[in-house]
């Protein structure tokens, strides 16, 4: 460290040679997603233990270092409240872990305390993200690509010639034997209003008819709901289905527990 307190380019360069791989793979983790839990990243980097405490244990020794170090930080509040202990906080980047990632490439992001919506939904994202990894690692299927949020966002003119971008939670890719099934998915936490969703969807029908995703993937992808509640989804089919100006077969409804299902076996 410098004089002055602050970390020099030398320092983080010291600093980044002694970061193991999985080190970086957790600041990558985090840095895509702003924010993750620590069962979050347990269930992702910590898989090789005998018992999920021992992997719990590991996981909060190695995030208490990255603690330490300024790389990441932990938000006041936790999820589900303090009965859920060190699993329940929330972290994100730090100055030291912001200035390495902007070493890396990455752009300059700066730290809002986020919204109870934002953070919910933010969380969401990132656990489809989770369970998505560990149904590949399960053998369901194999995940070739996924891009979350601004990654996968992508610039349209919509039929009014109105410069518009389409902003899907997650794009994903997932093999299936010789095949290849492409997907957007949305993340619903039924915050937003029936009519905006349709909006949204109506989106997804402008941009496939600019051909632009077709050019991509060679396909347009089909458009994975995931809604709390089996009574959320039927609102939605049913006023999706009522628009006829949206394909019924473009969009896919499903809840957290049968995503994995939805996604091997599509309707």
């Amino acid at each position: 460290m410098t004089q002055t307190g602050r970390t020099s380019r030398g320092d983080l360069g010291y600093l980044s040679s002694r970061l193991s791989e999985r080190d970086r793979q957790i600041i990558r983790f985090v840095d895509r997603h702003r924010f993750a839990t620590s069962s979050q990243i347990r269930r992702v980097f910590f898989i090789g233990h005998a018992t999920q405490t021992a992997a719990t244990r590991a996981c909060i020794r190695v995030l208490d270092r990255l603690l330490t170090l300024r790389i990441l930080t932990r938000l006041e509040r936790r999820v589900g409240g303090n009965r859920h202990g060190s699993a329940g906080f929330v972290w994100c980047l730090d100055v030291v872990g912001e200035r390495l990632t902007r070493m890396d490439g990455a752009p300059r992001r700066r730290f809002h305390e986020p919204s109870y919506v934002f953070l919910s939904h933010t969380l969401a994202l990132t656990d489809t993200h989770v369970t998505l990894r560990e149904a590949q690692g399960a053998g369901e299927f194999v995940l070739s690509q996924i891009e979350i949020e601004t990654e996968a966002w992508r610039p349209y003119l919509t039929p009014a010639g109105v410069k518009s971008m389409l902003k899907p939670d997650l794009k994903v890719t997932i093999a299936n034997g010789d095949y290849e099934d492409h997907w957007y998915i949305e993340i619903d936490l039924a915050t937003e209003s029936m009519p905006m969703l349709v909006r949204k969807c109506r989106a997804y029908e402008d941009y496939r008819h600019t051909g632009r995703a077709q050019a991509e993937y060679g396909v347009f992808p089909r458009v994975l709901w995931v809604m709390p509640a089996q009574a959320r989804l039927s609102r939605s089919r049913d006023a999706i289905t009522a628009e006829k100006s949206l394909s019924e077969r473009l969009f896919v409804f499903s809840t957290p527990d049968k995503l994995i299902t939805t996604l091997r076996d599509p309707p």
